[in-house]
């Protein structure tokens, strides 16, 4: 089911987006009432003891101050921890838990691509990671327990000063200009730039969906590296019509004319860019071992019964998805991989990309069309879609 966000009187999605993404914070009070933990401090304590999943552990007061340990742990970390002032954080919850996965539909009004990830971290008393500041957009979900949010927006992160020695960036001074009492169902907004410093009145658990944010130098440098691995073509410099010179130190006007138009003529057309760009923000590392299907290997009737009989109907939470408008119909990418989409499939795989899970009513228009049906199967056969059992 999808918790809409219960934004404050006279702000809906069109305005948060207009007014407040990536300006300035919003506190949503009660922005998710229904919200319930779904998952235990103690398995999430053993998601962190597992191989693949990235964890940290924070003690403020550890063998050094602010000691930061990585996962994976095992039990005695947590048996060994103190009462008070730790936090420990796993990341990319929405991968494993189905319902957190299913928790990112509420921010469809966003691009999904934007997703990173659901962290969760569990606080114990007077838990905090430090004052600090971000430079991606993230909402803060509270769940068990409350914790205090203080922001301020006026800080100049060009001056910000950090304490040296660290393996965390913490803010050296940080003076509050507005708190917040979060509460379980609230939620907070920060855009990118924002200092902030969370402490937990009693043990907390906090989901945090963060939102990605490549820098330039990212992704000119996964850019090139594909231009790179697909090219038969790759230029080299040449030195052209040159005098022996016995100032062979020095690098000439025509030397560096040249490599300016060689960096200045990286080769792409604006549709390989485009490309290259749906690959690169739906990579995931998972590699689909036939393509991605759009024929059935099975029985149709299997799958609308089951849909019938046991829906709904969820996207695979290890993969990503997106598409592209193209002028005949779409051009589809999924952990990397691209697949064109023909007009005539176009609404469906917009449909099972815009959203995480599919009831009956939301697939009976397509279920009696051959090839829609088709697809449906499909995705089932291979994993991208499954019903929860």
């Amino acid at each position: 089911m999808i918790l809409p966000i219960n934004f404050p009187e006279s702000i809906d999605a069109k305005i948060f987006v207009r007014d407040y993404w990536q300006q300035k914070p919003l506190f949503i009070k009660n922005a998710l009432p229904d919200f319930t933990d779904p998952l235990t401090a103690e398995e999430l304590a053993g998601l962190a003891c597992e191989e693949g999943i990235a964890s940290r552990l924070i003690l403020e007061r550890g063998d050094s101050p602010w000691q930061v340990r990585h996962g994976p742990f095992n039990e005695k970390d947590f048996t060994s921890l103190p009462e008070s002032h730790y936090t420990f954080l796993v990341q990319d919850l929405n991968r494993y838990i189905p319902e957190l996965n299913q928790l990112l539909d509420s921010f469809n009004f966003l691009p999904a691509w934007r997703i990173d990830d659901v962290m969760v971290s569990y606080a114990a008393p007077h838990g905090t990671v430090g004052p600090h500041t971000d430079q991606y957009d993230v909402f803060l979900l509270q769940g068990l327990g409350t914790r205090r949010w203080q922001i301020n927006t006026q800080a100049d992160a060009r001056n910000e000063k950090l304490i040296p020695d660290l393996d965390l960036r913490i803010l050296a001074e940080f003076a509050a200009e507005e708190e917040f009492f979060m509460q379980a169902g609230d939620m907070l907004y920060l855009p990118p730039g924002v200092q902030h410093h969370g402490i937990s009145d009693a043990a907390c658990m906090t989901y945090s969906v963060g939102f990605r944010a490549a820098t330039q130098l990212e992704l000119l440098g996964d850019y090139i590296d594909q231009r790179t691995l697909h090219s038969c073509d790759e230029v080299r410099f040449r030195d052209g019509g040159i005098e022996a010179d016995t100032h062979n130190g020095e690098i000439k006007p025509a030397a560096r004319q040249r490599v300016r138009d060689m960096i200045k003529q990286i080769p792409g057309s604006d549709a390989e860019i485009d490309d290259w760009f749906g690959r690169f923000i739906t990579y995931t590392g998972i590699h689909l071992n036939t393509g991605i299907p759009l024929t059935p290997t099975g029985e149709a009737a299997v799958f609308v019964s089951t849909l019938q009989t046991q829906g709904p109907l969820l996207r695979d939470s290890q993969s990503r998805f997106a598409y592209i408008e193209m002028s005949q119909g779409l051009q589809l990418y999924i952990d990397g991989e691209s697949l064109p989409v023909p007009a005539s499939l176009a609404e469906l795989v917009r449909l099972l990309c815009d959203c995480r899970q599919y009831d009956e009513a939301m697939l009976s228009p397509y279920l009696q069309r051959p090839e829609h049906l088709g697809l449906l199967c499909a995705w089932w056969e291979t994993g991208l879609v499954y019903f929860d059992d």
